[in-house]
């Protein structure tokens, strides 16, 4: 993950570096704080269907417990099969799952490391109290998919503090990274 996660790669590393670590508070965030977290949920814990903030690629671990993870992939019919469904208001009432074609489910137990993939749509609940650490990325092989679910945040009014925090800022770091790579030259100033 470290190789290809954004925030290691194209962020600008004097920002990182100056980031007190135990600020959550956005408005002293100097850098996406996104890629680690601990994660404890009581038994019976259930998150409906949702696409991780900014269409991240997230990297989860069960120490203890379990969790049951239903998956749907990122397709065209699917993300908006998924848009009509969140604007519906009838979340409660209807299973997404039900609505698209595959829906897979997966079981994880202790010591099992998961990788679920940019833009996935997924529903998880906790059978038994569990201990998970995990993390979420934007990297070089999903820009699009990426970009098509910040849209969708855009589409669904998902509250900011819900969104990838910089994803904005980032894309602009990657556009000139990428710059600099074919022209030989940066086109934003890297201000320390």
């Amino acid at each position: 993950v470290r190789q290809i996660d954004f925030t290691d790669n194209i962020w600008p590393r004097h920002l990182k570096e100056m980031q007190e670590d135990t600020t959550n508070d956005m408005s002293r965030m100097l850098y996406p704080k996104v890629q680690k977290y601990c994660l404890m949920s009581i038994a019976g814990c259930y998150t409906d269907f949702h696409v991780d903030l900014g269409g991240t690629s997230v990297w989860y671990h069960v120490l203890r417990g379990r969790k049951v993870f239903w998956l749907i992939p990122p397709t065209p019919a699917n993300l908006k099969a998924f848009e009509h469904w969140t604007m519906s208001g009838k979340q409660s009432d209807v299973f997404f799952g039900d609505l698209v074609e595959r829906c897979g489910r997966v079981e994880l137990h202790p010591g099992n490391t998961f990788f679920i993939p940019s833009g996935w749509i997924h529903a998880v609940y906790t059978p038994i109290d569990s201990l998970v650490f995990g993390g979420n990325y934007l990297h070089p092989y999903a820009i699009e998919r990426q970009l098509r679910v910040a849209q969708l945040e855009e589409t669904l009014k998902v509250p900011h503090k819900y969104r990838f925090p910089f994803f904005t800022e980032m894309m602009w770091w990657v556009l000139d990274r990428y710059c600099y790579h074919l022209l030989g030259r940066h086109h934003m100033a890297m201000d320390e």
